[in-house]
């Protein structure tokens, strides 16, 4: 009897959510509460489902709520150092262009919040990027993703245990 590989549907995951967060035009599919993150960890549980279809093993929500972590986990990894590399090597500075765009739309900002836009601008100035930015980043995505993942991967083995119950 094969035994499942859980490394195969982490990675379809991963590269699912990843690719769906870093694609500009398709990254607003996560507008809708983050259906992209979740088609990743459905994605991921897919493969799996079908690796265990030979083997006679159910589904489990105890599997899929791991794949579905696994892949938000690593997919938060990879979106967080792709948006750092992106932004290491653009010649601009986007904290000016989002003064520059609140200017000609005629929002008012509070000075709290210039004083941070100010803070933030320095940082890209002087580093090409901004390392508060990054690290608020990473711990939103860190948060966010295994969580999305999570909810799609148990959302996969609610809909594919349904569709074809397990053999006992």
């Amino acid at each position: 009897m094969n035994t499942p590989n859980r490394i195969i549907p982490i990675i379809y995951g991963t590269s699912i959510m990843t690719l769906i967060a870093v694609f500009p035009l398709l990254n607003f599919i996560n507008v809708f509460c983050c259906a992209g993150i979740m088609a990743g960890g459905f994605a991921g549980v897919y493969t799996y489902w079908k690796q265990l279809q030979n083997t006679g093993l159910a589904l489990t929500t105890k599997d899929g709520g791991m794949i579905g972590i696994l892949c938000g986990i690593l997919s938060a990894i990879f979106v967080t150092g792709f948006g750092l590399i992106l932004s290491l090597f653009s010649e601009t500075n986007p904290m000016l262009d989002i003064m520059k765009t609140f200017d000609e739309i005629g929002i008012q900002t509070p000075p709290e919040m210039s004083e941070y836009m100010d803070k933030f601008s320095n940082e890209y100035n002087e580093h090409g990027f901004s390392p508060t930015i990054t690290i608020i980043s990473f711990v939103s995505n860190i948060i966010l993703y295994p969580l999305f993942g999570s909810v799609g991967a148990i959302l996969g083995v609610t809909y594919l245990n349904k569709k074809n119950p397990p053999k006992v």
